[in-house]
């Protein structure tokens, strides 16, 4: 069955074993008034799996002693499926793949909300261990959502969650059992199928095929020539990040290495979280050999400080860095890392009168090239790691130290920072509203 591409296991038999040993349906009891698993189904408006239950001969046994703790996709779950994948599951012949799928929606045991929150996974029925994540105020399993929790029934819990619980693959088996056709094309263009294919474990940032047609057809053409393949592994490396990294850790990480070499940084951007600039749409997807977050825009292989600089418009300060014979130390992808405080052209042209042209004078090379050391941090800060150094100061690599504090915004040494986070390859960028000057380097000017 191609659309849902899934081996059956070997463990299924035990599993029914452990549903038939824990079966002993008792709700002809008087005595017992609170629906069972598969009764409060019905109640919970979730006619879809139990049609589903009763089709994979399991609903009686969710009616036994458990207790069983349920993930269950509500009706708009299923219906999200790819199209003819509920029907093609719901047929006789196809009981054994149906049978595994929803065991792996069930945990042994009493299982609630807040004691979900404090695991990083637990073992289904179904064989394979789904992922349990806690996203600000979300609670993930695997990559569905919990919408209604701690439903009680007489023999275990039900957590209705937003989405099919698919037993896991390796990476690329999922890429394209979940649509990623553009980006499956372009690892098997650029040779890297069969490293995904290795044991990982992998974190792919995936792109979808609307994120690769943004590009434009000229230039994704032009990335899958083979001409350019060193571009393209660069490229696709860039979004692959070493390990098995959730959604939690990674925002809670901010900062991580990729195959590639150079940094992503993952950030909550009010209530959205993004890699960099784009915007992560769905996480935790469970892969044998790792797990895929989708991204809804192709990462773009960070430049060096110099070149973002010129690239955001700090036309100054770039000015600046050339004048002190810096340019090249700020435009070498291996320097660094430096995190600048850059400020922008109007900061510049608010000095007082003719103090930019005094500073950018060859004799002045020397004060010009502290003033702009006193904008440079050694290490990559983050916006967040700003926010926690807020009430001391940082040492710049002018050698004096600035102060950070956070009041009703961030300021470094007094100036407002109005605009945070730009990653480049040798660091990372924050726009200030001033030029900051070390205490008493003016009065060396000639």
């Amino acid at each position: 069955m191609k659309s849902v591409p899934v081996a059956f296991l070997a463990s299924t038999g035990l599993a029914l074993a452990a549903l038939a040993g824990c079966s002993s349906d008792n709700r002809s009891d008087p005595a017992a008034s609170t629906p069972t698993v598969t009764d409060s189904l019905s109640t919970l408006g979730l006619g879809t799996l139990r049609t589903a239950l009763a089709a994979a001969g399991l609903d009686d046994d969710l009616a036994g002693a458990g207790p069983f703790t349920l993930f269950a996709p509500s009706d708009a779950a299923f219906a999200a499926l790819p199209p003819g994948t509920l029907d093609s599951l719901l047929q006789p012949a196809n009981r054994a793949q149906l049978t595994e799928v929803l065991l792996y929606h069930v945990v042994l045991g009493n299982v609630d909300a807040a004691t979900a929150a404090t695991l990083s996974d637990a073992a289904s029925l179904g064989g394979p261990a789904v992922r349990i994540d806690r996203v600000g105020a979300d609670l993930l399993i695997n990559d569905a959502t919990v919408t209604s929790a701690d439903n009680t029934a007489r023999n275990g819990i039900v957590h209705v969650v937003d989405r099919v619980l698919l037993p896991p693959q390796p990476v690329v088996e999922t890429l394209v059992a979940r649509g990623f056709g553009t980006l499956v094309t372009a690892v098997t263009a650029a040779n890297l199928g069969g490293a995904l294919a290795g044991p990982g474990p992998f974190t792919v940032l995936a792109p979808t095929d609307a994120a690769f047609a943004a590009l434009g057809q000229a230039t994704l053409d032009s990335l899958l020539d083979p001409a350019n393949l060193a571009t393209l592994q660069a490229i696709l490396g860039y979004h692959v990040v070493p390990g098995s990294v959730l959604a939690s850790a990674a925002l809670g990480g901010e900062l991580a290495a990729t195959l590639q070499g150079a940094q992503v940084l993952f950030a909550a951007d009010g209530t959205a979280a993004k890699v960099n600039s784009a915007r992560l749409t769905h996480v935790n997807i469970p892969c044998t050999n790792g797990v895929i977050h989708v991204l809804d825009a192709v990462l773009e292989l960070p430049d060096p400080i110099a070149t973002v600089a010129t690239e955001q418009g700090f036309s100054t300060l770039v000015t600046a860095l050339g004048a002190a014979n810096l340019a090249a130390t700020f435009a070498d992808p291996a320097a660094g890392p430096f995190t600048v405080f850059a400020p922008t052209d109007a900061a510049f042209a608010a000095l007082p009168p003719n103090l930019l042209n005094q500073l950018l004078q060859p004799v002045n090379q020397a004060v010009l090239t502290q003033v702009l050391q006193y904008h440079v941090v050694s290490g990559v800060v983050t916006a967040r790691g700003a926010l926690a150094a807020a009430g001391s100061s940082v040492t710049t690599l002018q050698g004096s130290a600035v102060a950070v504090e956070h009041v009703s915004g961030l300021t470094v040494d007094g100036l407002p920072v109005i605009a945070t986070d730009v990653l480049a390859a040798n660091g990372i960028v924050h726009a200030i509203d001033g030029v900051l000057v070390p205490p008493g380097v003016l009065q060396q000017l000639q």
